[in-house]
């Protein structure tokens, strides 16, 4: 039952050990650059390198061998990086870093940003050494601007760490299907960085957590980017959708110090959570990167590594080599040329074989841009994302539908919009065996609460039955009330408004205050969950919100690392009992297996509270938002569900449907009373007083 994990070795870019040859073998591809030399290093920081090697280039590869014994003559690790010339600052024998021998422009028409005095790390970094703000907090060493061209920063730059890496062998966990799946978002560094336990805040202190984890109900912990970010870019870059490179694990939330001992430690995460038959999902960033930023001019820029490396292949650029910003963040990724989809088909590729067991694509709308030029045009069928499976089964992995039952084999998640672009809005449209979150779902079971008047029964059914208007394929919903992005779930029930500290956030985010009436807030909140765990898809919540955890009304946190976003897992009598119930509807969820049946809505028919079926064609119903009330049956051989949810500011008497033979129903919960039994509560009676603004379920037994 393990999985065995491959690792650097398997790697067609980057460097790699050759055991029969006993040489590591370097590869950086680039189309643009003219010529590359390696520099090695025996420190990260403060030495110049005592070995350069001009590297051979074969068609769009630079190529280089070293004998093992001469890279570790210092030690078990170097590091390396790259000076890297090109057509606008091309190679001149004279050339010595730090001058301008050579150089021709800043930046040219073609787009080029070469500049060999800017040390760059490899894309392929298994780890880098330090992030630039460690060395360099106001990044002068690392832009193009005026004089600061001409600073040679390899004494000081992020460089590629390289030692021998050990295999390991991951349990797996049980065979199960994303439909089956409690999915809990969750930032690496919150989840115990307020737990008494050894090295909080990082991958060994998530590990020895996983057992309190498992016992919450979840069963797939989605982690909010691990992919080695820097967390002071910009001032401060807490949740991490700022990646500098994509195959190295974030070294900060790591409690070991060696070579590689982060990737080691995450390993090891995987395995113990494997161990509690708890599946890893990462959020992945392949739309922009944490480098390319303009200072004002255009020709002041950040240069890490992919601007020095193949600037107009890497990244999107309009008139005049400026940075497209579709993703909202400075620039993007060219996700349609061949290096750039290569770099993130690899990554996943690498990341699969680390042990993890899904990924969630940020703005995933940008594996369908089909444009080469600086307009975003974004199409389903298009893109990299018309060979994203196949490339990804080419590298011998198994890429699952949602339903599908499977040991073996990931699930993919995207985020299906991207901030602008022609038809940057996706949903529904990815194939079918992406998952998608689902934005309409939502936006709608907050309405229900935080505005019920423009709710309709349709609106409502829609959610019920996982948003089939946009989705042709069966169980591809993600459903959540609330995520990283905008108000917790305690919060979206407590503020009408963000608080004033907040940086960024949406003003305009829907939510609701109810003016000190806990009873209501809490019957919303209860609600909302309730909602979520009865509806066709995937159900996701954050793991803050299992405990109530509260913001303060910050509805866009990102720049936080403090107890803003810290879970605090002491909760008083209030929030004791919202927790317990909240946990009592995940286990609900996962003992009923009916809601999660791929054929779940075939068994649904809806009812008015009169217990006479609605009428299909009833639009007086089914589109009037005064119709205050959905009720539906779950029809199943082993006992029918009844579900009732009211929007209404009086109480309304349900009278059930008929009974199987010999049975009664039985009360599961009620969200205004309080009120939750999974064995269910024996009720004899022929109707059902619910309370305004509630929901409840029963059971037939």
């Amino acid at each position: 039952m393990n999985k065995h994990i491959k690792t650097n070795s398997y790697m067609s870019l980057g460097a790699s050990y050759n055991d029969k040859t006993k040489e590591v073998e370097f590869k950086l591809e680039s189309e643009s650059a003219q010529n590359v030399v390696l520099c090695i290093f025996k420190k990260p920081v403060g030495d110049i390198s005592f070995l350069e090697i001009e590297m051979e280039k074969r068609e769009n590869i630079f190529y280089a061998s070293i004998q093992k014994k001469k890279l570790f003559k210092y030690g078990k690790v170097f590091w390396y990086g790259y000076r890297v010339f090109g057509k606008n600052f091309p190679k001149s024998k004279e050339y010595k870093p730090g001058s301008d021998i050579g150089f021709i422009s800043r930046l040219n028409s073609d787009g080029d940003r070469f500049n060999p005095n800017k040390l760059a790390y490899d894309p392929y970094s298994i780890e880098l050494s330090h992030c630039h703000s460690s060395v360099s907090s106001d990044m002068t060493a690392f832009r193009s601007g005026g004089q600061k061209f001409l600073l040679d920063n390899s004494k000081i730059a992020p460089k590629t760490t390289f030692t021998l890496i050990k295999e390991q062998k991951i349990k797996k966990t049980s065979k199960r299907a994303l439909k089956d799946e409690i999915i809990a978002e969750v930032h690496l560094k919150d989840l115990t960085r307020l737990v008494k336990i050894d090295s909080k805040g990082t991958y060994k202190a998530a590990a020895k957590f996983a057992k309190f984890i498992k016992q919450t109900g979840v069963t797939m912990v989605e982690f909010l980017p691990l992919q080695e970010f820097d967390s002071y870019e910009g001032g401060a870059n807490h949740w991490g959708y700022m990646p500098l490179n994509y195959f190295a694990i974030k070294k900060q939330f790591s409690s070991s110090k060696d070579p590689y001992g982060a990737l080691y430690e995450f390993r090891n995460l995987i395995n113990e959570f494997h161990k509690n038959d708890i599946k890893v999902c990462m959020d992945v960033v392949y739309n922009h990167t944490g480098e390319a930023r303009i200072y004002g001019d255009n020709e002041d820029a950040n240069l890490f590594s992919y601007a020095l490396i193949d600037n107009s292949n890497y990244y999107k650029l309009a008139q005049n080599a400026h940075y497209t910003n579709h993703s909202g963040c400075s620039n993007d990724l060219n996700t349609i040329n061949k290096i750039t989809s290569d770099l993130i088909i690899n990554s996943i590729s690498f990341w699969i074989n680390q042990g993890v067991d899904a990924f969630r694509f940020d703005l995933a709308v940008t594996l369908m841009d089909t444009s080469s030029s600086g307009y975003a045009m974004y199409d389903k069928n298009g893109g990299m994302l018309q060979y994203f499976k196949k490339r990804l089964e080419e590298a011998g992995h198994k890429i699952n539908l949602p339903h599908e039952d499977s040991i073996d084999g990931v699930n993919l998640i995207a985020e299906p919009w991207m901030c602008s672009g022609a038809y940057n809005y996706q949903l529904g449209n990815f194939p079918d065996y992406f998952a998608e979150w689902n934005d309409v779902s939502r936006d709608t079971i907050r309405l229900i609460t935080a505005r019920p008047n423009n709710v309709n029964p349709y609106m409502m059914k829609n959610v019920i039955e996982g948003t089939p208007q946009k989705f042709s394929t069966k169980l591809r919903s993600i459903n959540y009330v609330s995520c990283h992005d905008g108000y917790s779930l305690f919060d979206l029930n407590t503020y009408d408004k963000p608080n004033p500290d907040t940086k960024g956030g949406f003003i305009g985010e829907l939510c609701s205050k109810y003016d000190g009436n806990t009873v209501e807030q809490d019957n919303a909140i209860r609600k909302q969950i309730l909602i979520l765990m009865v509806s066709y898809g995937i159900p996701m919540v954050q793991f803050g919100d299992i405990f109530l955890h509260s913001k303060s009304g910050n509805n866009n946190s990102y720049n936080l690392d403090d107890k803003t976003n810290w879970i605090n897992y002491k909760l008083d009598k209030r929030k004791e009992k919202l927790s317990l119930y909240i946990k009592n509807l995940i286990k609900f969820r996962k003992e009923n297996k009916i809601f999660s049946d791929i054929d779940y809505v075939k068994n649904i028919e809806y009812y008015y509270p009169s217990a006479s079926k609605v009428n299909d064609f009833d639009e007086s119903y089914w589109k009037n938002n005064a119709s205050n009330i959905i009720c539906f049956k779950v029809n199943n051989d082993e006992g029918n569900y009844y579900i009732a949810i009211s929007k209404d500011i009086n109480k309304i008497k349900l009278t059930f449907p008929k009974n199987q033979k010999n049975k009664i129903w039985h009360l599961i919960a009620d969200t205004k009373k309080d009120f939750i039994n999974l064995k269910g509560k024996a009720y004899k009676l022929s109707s059902y007083e619910l309370e305004p603004y509630s929901a409840c379920i029963f059971r037939e037994k």
